[in-house]
């Protein structure tokens, strides 16, 4: 019994540790790790990288397809494809402060876009 009271423990006190994560400030570009690099939509435009991942702060600012929008962050314009199941709950407009995680997709024949995987409404 004993055993199974210490095999226990050791399987949540070491799930615990596996859920932590850093959520401050970081330096780090996109890696397989999953972490972003804080950049702005003129960096990415002057120089896209196919899959690297970004987070950026700004406004959708207009509606150009279903799931396609054109975001914006004060330094420029891009377009973003956000799927519907990963939009917040809520009302958004073109005056909303957004955050948008995602990936560069960069493209033969057309300007780089992002793949969003996750929106968080700012304010």
């Amino acid at each position: 019994m004993k055993n199974i009271l210490l095999a226990t423990a050791i399987i949540f006190a070491s799930g615990a540790a596996a859920f932590a994560q850093y959520s401050g400030p970081s330096d780090l570009k996109q890696g397989q790790d999953g972490t972003y690099a804080a950049t702005t939509v003129k960096e990415i435009l002057a120089d896209p990288k196919d899959d690297v991942g970004v987070q950026l702060e700004g406004k959708l600012i207009r509606q150009i397809e279903k799931e396609a929008y054109t975001f914006s962050d004060g330094t420029g314009e891009i377009r973003v494809e956000i799927d519907q199941d990963d939009f917040p709950i809520g009302d958004i407009d073109e005056n909303t402060v957004l955050r948008i995680q995602g990936e560069v997709d960069t493209h033969l024949r057309k300007e780089a876009d992002i793949d969003v995987d996750h929106v968080t409404i700012m304010k």
